[in-house]
């Protein structure tokens, strides 16, 4: 067989092995988005959000986080972009958790839709979807840049050829 022809396998073999979904985020889901759950007023519905942290709250027995709710690429990180009609939601777990660890991180969360509460957010008063989150994945920052080979900034006065390899299986954190 000729070797020329096994390239584009090969190709579609590892591009496809780096958009896996992470084993924790993996299982049914229901499709809802924050904003259709508030909307509708679900409870008890397993879901699955993606978004990013803008604060961490603890709580006498539990941690909260708000989370603005963002698109996602197939592997299930959250993108940059927020949608017009994404909303907000809280994800609590028990437990305390460091709120420096969390803040300003891009995060999915697991869990159980539980309840809705009324908050404000400057003089608007918000409707929050509340989630029991089973788990809380914290993503790597900038994860779409970590998988290459790159030089030490400072390898001409340490560690001359050392290589920095950021590639890992792991994409993030879990919770």
């Amino acid at each position: 067989m000729n070797f020329f022809k096994l390239i584009p396998t090969l190709t579609v073999i590892v591009i496809s092995g780096c958009t896996t979904v992470p084993k924790v985020l993996q299982g049914e889901f229901s499709p809802i988005n924050p904003a259709q759950a508030k909307k509708q007023h679900i409870m008890n519905e397993s879901i699955r959000w993606s978004g990013y942290i803008i604060q961490t709250l603890n709580r006498k027995d539990k941690t909260c986080f708000e989370i603005v709710e963002s698109e996602t690429y197939k592997d299930l990180s959250p993108k940059k972009i927020i949608p017009k009609n994404g909303g907000r939601f809280l994800a609590c777990k028990e437990g305390f958790l460091e709120p420096t660890a969390f803040n300003k991180r891009n995060v999915t969360i697991t869990g159980s839709l539980v309840a809705y509460t009324e908050q404000d957010i400057g003089e608007f008063k918000y409707e929050y979807p509340v989630v029991k989150a089973d788990k809380v994945y914290i993503w790597r920052k900038n994860p779409r840049f970590n998988n290459y080979n790159r030089f030490n900034n400072n390898f001409f006065f340490h560690n001359f050829g050392h290589f920095n390899c950021g590639f890992s299986s792991i994409s993030g954190y879990c919770y």
